[in-house]
């Protein structure tokens, strides 16, 4: 299972440059928002514009939308670097159970990633990767 690691790496890897990706749709709310506050709309209407706190609502909600999507994508990248590198086996778990959370990429690589890091020569080669502290 051990050589199964760099592989289970290079996957969050992609995952996590997907998932960036894929967050780069949420500037689309950012944008439309700022395009209901824009003059444009307001001269163009046919009766009455919208009102400018929709505007500011939907870029709000696109902001934080962005924030957390892009926040998921380097956590996912920061996994793979974890795996690589044979540290914080508990971050790696519990973001395995975060990736359950989506269909259905997420769920297969947190289930490949459980049953990888459940494996007892796995356990060994984390243990021996732990840093011994002098004083």
């Amino acid at each position: 299972m051990v050589r199964n690691l760099s592989t289970l790496s290079i996957l969050h890897y992609v995952y996590g440059a997907f998932i960036c990706v894929g967050g780069l749709i949420a500037l689309i709310f950012i944008f439309l928002g700022g395009f209901l506050n824009s003059d444009f709309i307001a001269e163009n209407s046919q009766g009455e514009p919208p009102p400018t706190w929709l505007g500011g609502l939907i870029q709000t909600f696109g902001a934080i939308l962005f924030v957390i999507i892009e926040a998921w994508g380097i956590l996912t990248i920061l996994t793979g670097k974890w795996i690589a590198q044979r540290k914080h086996r508990t971050g790696t778990m519990v973001m395995a159970g975060f990736h359950c959370l989506n269909m259905p990429l997420g769920i297969a690589l947190g289930i490949f990633t459980f049953v990888t890091l459940s494996d007892e020569e796995v356990k060994r080669e984390y243990a021996a990767q732990v840093p011994v502290i002098k004083y």
